[in-house]
């Protein structure tokens, strides 16, 4: 009985240290900002793409966008208010700084576009710049 024990929780021991380490590698890969701290955030971001220094190419969950998203900041998507998304139509949400709390923006992406257009915000974010690309 008590070589079945052991065997039993070497068992165990073994998968959460396997778990343990498969997870730890996995969240390596992301930069470590605070848009890749949040889980939420982090499925909008593509890692491998840094448009510019401070930023990272975000992909709307609508597919009709993509734009230049600040590292500092997370989206809120503590209640369903927070983000909002309608099929490829409507889409909602408010994104804060991790550095200063008052800081944030809201973005509101309604589809009744029908040709390619760039838009450009100025003197957002420190003085950056922010492209949004509608896609068609």
């Amino acid at each position: 009985m008590k070589k079945r024990t052991k065997t039993i929780i070497a068992t165990i021991a073994g998968t959460v240290i396997l778990t343990g380490a498969i997870w730890l590698i996995n969240e390596s890969r992301y930069p470590n900002v605070p848009a890749f701290n949040d889980h939420f955030t982090r499925k909008f971001l593509n890692k491998d793409k840094k448009v510019d220094d401070g930023f990272y190419e975000f992909k709307s969950k609508t597919g009709q966008y993509t734009m230049w998203f600040p590292e500092e900041y997370q989206l809120l998507h503590e209640n369903e208010q927070q983000y909002v998304k309608e099929g490829k139509l409507y889409e909602r949400y408010r994104a804060v700084s991790n550095s200063n709390e008052l800081e944030y923006m809201t973005v509101e992406f309604l589809n009744k576009i029908k040709k390619m257009n760039l838009f450009t915000l100025k003197d957002c974010f420190k003085s950056n710049l922010i492209q949004i690309n509608l896609i068609k």
